[in-house]
Formats: structure tokens, sequence, C-alpha cells
């Protein structure tokens, strides 16, 4: 009977040493059951502006990642520098802090100015490609991206602010962050159909449609271009119906209320859409707007 008891016993401890081991992990990871990040997105190669390539993955179980979206010409951006620096000197040794530059109509003499100007001295990179904005679902900068040390998105927005100090100072010092974080968004609306556009001429005309006056002050050679593209593309889509025009707008900052603003500033005729999960633009390397393609 004695026996029959210890093993019971014996049963009720090993079960609740395995309850209160899950609970105390899950306490340890913030309560966050799965990486939102997959395998790809931590494998995707990250050169940074010193030459070293690094991926997600090489932080993964060691230490936290940050991840700042941000272009020269993006006015908020400006404004954020000094707290993206603050941050990185104040954490960087324990949180993987990574300057990610959109690669937007965006060059390297632009980046490296705008490191001198506010004293950037953090891991920095240029998004060439648009893969890192992609996978991250990008649609406006900027953009933050806070993971723990086991990859999970603990925090994403568009604001320095005192919920993302909060999160960063407890992943920092190796502590839970109990709040989760809603998946990466995605863009909803449908993609661009580029279907049947084999076996006849097509011209794809990619904009933004607040380059005209968002770069006015900060990149007026830009801005004049791409009022002086639309009107352009106006004529020749008059010109020549028997091209296939099919206008594709960048989905940064831009929704369905301001794509129609635009087509009345420009008194569009030509079809037009906004490029909502970024396919087309990131499929034919575009990196700047406007830009024009035929085929």
């Amino acid at each position: 009977m004695l026996v029959k008891v210890s093993k019971k016993l014996r049963e009720h401890t090993v079960v609740r040493i395995f309850v209160i081991s899950m609970l105390l992990l899950g306490s340890l990871r913030g309560f966050v059951q799965a990486s939102e990040v997959s395998q790809e997105m931590l494998n995707l190669p990250i050169t940074l502006l010193s030459g070293q390539t690094v991926t997600l993955s090489q932080f993964k179980g060691k230490k936290p990642v940050y991840l700042k979206f941000w272009a020269t010409w993006c006015q908020p951006c400006r404004k954020e520098m000094p707290h993206l620096q603050h941050t990185f000197e104040k954490y960087g040794n324990k949180v993987q802090v990574i300057a990610i530059n959109l690669g937007v109509n965006d060059d390297l003499q632009s980046v490296k100015a705008m490191q001198r100007e506010f004293g950037l001295s953090m891991p920095m990179t240029i998004d060439k490609t648009g893969q890192l904005s992609k996978a991250f679902n990008l649609i406006g900068t900027p953009y933050h991206v806070l993971l723990d040390k086991y990859a999970n998105v603990i925090h994403k927005g568009h604001e320095a602010a005192t919920e993302l100090d909060e999160k960063i100072k407890l992943v920092a010092a190796d502590k839970p962050v109990t709040s989760t974080e809603a998946p990466l968004e995605v863009v909803s609306g449908a993609p661009v159909n580029l279907d049947g556009i084999s076996g006849q001429t097509t011209a794809l005309f990619f904009v933004s449609t607040w380059c005209d006056w968002y770069l006015k002050d900060s990149r007026p050679s830009i801005s004049e271009n791409c009022v002086r593209a639309q009107n352009e593309v106006n004529n020749l889509y008059a010109k020549y119906p028997q091209i296939n025009w099919i206008g594709v707008a960048s989905r940064l900052w831009t929704g369905e209320a301001e794509l129609a603003e635009y087509k009345k500033k420009f008194n569009i005729q030509h079809p037009l859409t906004i490029d909502t999960t970024n396919n087309v633009f990131f499929n034919y390397g575009v990196k700047n707007f406007p830009t024009l393609i035929l085929m």
C-alpha cells in the first residue's frame, strides 16, 4: 500500500514539475508561443554598409533585434534619428540594432550624408532589392520592428513611442514582454493583374501618389520629374491607344482615397491600380518613381 501511494506521489510530482516548467518557459518567452518570422525571412542576407553580410537567424536564441526602416527624404524619419542613435548607444550591446534604408529614390551618397548629419553609428543597410521591406510588409516609414531573442515580433509601428522604449528596455534586460503583438500587417486588396499581357505591347508605369507634393521641398528635382512624367504618360496614352497601358502605384502611404485624389489631380484616364502586395514593384526591380517599362 505504501508503495502504491509513493508511486502516485511521484507521478503527481512529475506532472507538477512539468507544468511549472512549461509555465516558466512561457513567462521567459513573454507568452509568445510561436515565431512569427519565417525561416525564409530569418535567412535573408543583409549586407551592411561596412561590407559585412548578416542574417537575422544569426541572432535567434542569442539576442533581440530592433529593425528601423527609414528614408533620407522622410521627414518623420529625420525627427526620429536622434532617438535611434540614443537607443543604439544605450542598448546596442544587448540588442542588435539595424537601420534599414528603403533604397527608394535614395542612394549611398544620401545615406552617408545622413549618417554624418546625425552621427549615426549603428549597423546600417540599404534595401536595394526590396526583399526586407516586402518580407516585413512595410507600407510606410518610419517603421519599427522589434523581435525578441526567439524571433517573435513583439512590437511594430510607425512611431518611436514610449511603448517601444519600454519593450526595448525589457528585452535588453532579458525580461519577458507579456503582451504579444498582432501578426505582421498584410495589406488587403487584389494584386495587380498582369495576366494576358504576353503577345501585346505593354507599358508599365510605376508611380507614387505622393511623389509630386511630399518631395517638393526635400527632393524638388524628383518631385518635378514625377509631375512631368505623369503628364507625359497622359499624352502618350491618348496618342497610342493601341498600347496596353498599366499604371502601378506604390502601396507606400497609399489607399483608395489617396489613389482617387491622385487620379483627379492629374486627370488620369489610363488604368491605374495600387500594388497592394508589392509584387510588381519587387518582380520588376523598381526602386525609383517614376519608372516606365515598355514591353
